[in-house]
């Protein structure tokens, strides 16, 4: 296995050592998103246009998003590509790590070793420095651009890069991505296109969670029927799956233990798919040497002393996600 060591993050070197180099990059990853997962979240729930004051796609091409997950996926990272070297770059870590995810599928622990094992220690360090580098400057053009964080003005881009950023969130495929695919994976764990399909369905439950997330579905014509044929039909479960989601936001309890949770399952999903399932124990230690290697607690302020209680989190977690976002293939 990667003998990992990132400067400043003895404790993270430690839990990492003896785990292969794209589960310690994840889980560093992930595990290291928390507070802007729940900033975001936060910003959605409040209905907070993070676009920008711009004019939406006629209805007719937003519905076309819905079902075209291709092209919101390249509208979106095309434009950041064109942006600068650092957005570039950091799709570029994005893409090697679900790239990753992908072709391990079904290897054994000891073939995705020897995989690793083909590179040279200092290429195996090379992508570790990089992806922590990158994933930093990227949560902090997040923190600037989208979520407007005012202390990190003293990095603030310049003016060209501002128009350049404000012209890019106008486009369709960065609107729909902002205000409907981005909050869907992140409330639901799913992309909408699945959720549109079990609604169209008639799915009750997919139904409400679509109309929270966005009232314009109403126009889709499947939806725009069952709406419809609800006011007199005898199931009235139905007609009331409309009228408590109109004008309400996405159900979800927003603190930084659930969002913790939901990330600690994450992680345990990827370190299954990666053949080297990490315990709850292990997991728990993951936000515990992060907090401790930030200098703000000796343990992470949401630790759960009960292990089993944290294992049951996590077990309840993994059903929530039903997609992890990789790239297309063109």
């Amino acid at each position: 296995m990667t003998t990992i060591n990132i400067p400043g993050m003895k404790h993270f070197n430690e839990w990492a050592n003896n785990k292969s180099l794209l589960l310690a990059i994840a889980s560093l990853v992930i595990a290291g998103s928390v507070e802007y997962c729940l900033e975001l979240l936060e910003m959605f729930k409040v209905g907070k246009r993070i676009e920008g004051e711009t004019k939406l796609p006629s209805i007719q091409e937003w519905l076309s998003l819905y079902r075209n997950h291709r092209r919101v996926y390249y509208g979106v990272t095309d434009e950041f590509r064109s942006l600068n070297d650092t957005t570039a770059k950091a799709l570029d870590i994005y893409e090697l790590m679900m790239g990753g995810f992908n072709q391990i599928k079904g290897m054994t622990p000891e073939e995705i070793n020897r995989e690793i094992q083909k590179l040279t220690q200092e290429k195996q360090q090379e992508i570790i420095n990089t992806a922590i580098t990158y994933t930093g400057v990227i949560q902090e053009f997040i923190a600037i651009n989208v979520i407007g964080n005012d202390s990190k003005k003293e990095n603030e881009p310049d003016n060209d890069t501002k128009k350049r950023v404000r012209a890019i969130q106008a486009k369709p495929e960065m609107i729909y991505f902002l205000r409907v695919f981005l909050p869907c994976w992140l409330f639901y764990g799913d992309y909408p296109v699945n959720i549109l399909r079990k609604a169209r369905h008639g799915d009750e439950d997919a139904i409400e969670k679509l109309y929270r997330l966005d009232d314009s579905i109403i126009h889709d014509p499947k939806i725009m029927e069952i709406h419809h044929q609800a006011k007199v039909s005898k199931k009235q479960s139905m007609r009331y799956c409309f009228k408590t989601a109109t004008g309400k936001t996405p159900k979800m309890k927003l603190d930084l233990k659930k969002i913790k949770y939901n990330l600690a399952g994450l992680i345990s999903i990827i370190s299954i798919v990666m053949g080297q399932k990490l315990t709850a124990k292990e997991i728990d230690d993951l936000f515990n040497v992060i907090a401790r290697d930030k200098g703000d607690e000796a343990y992470d302020p949401d630790h759960i002393i009960n292990d089993e209680s944290f294992e049951k989190a996590i077990q309840r977690a993994k059903t929530f996600w039903q997609t992890i976002p990789k790239p297309d293939k063109k």
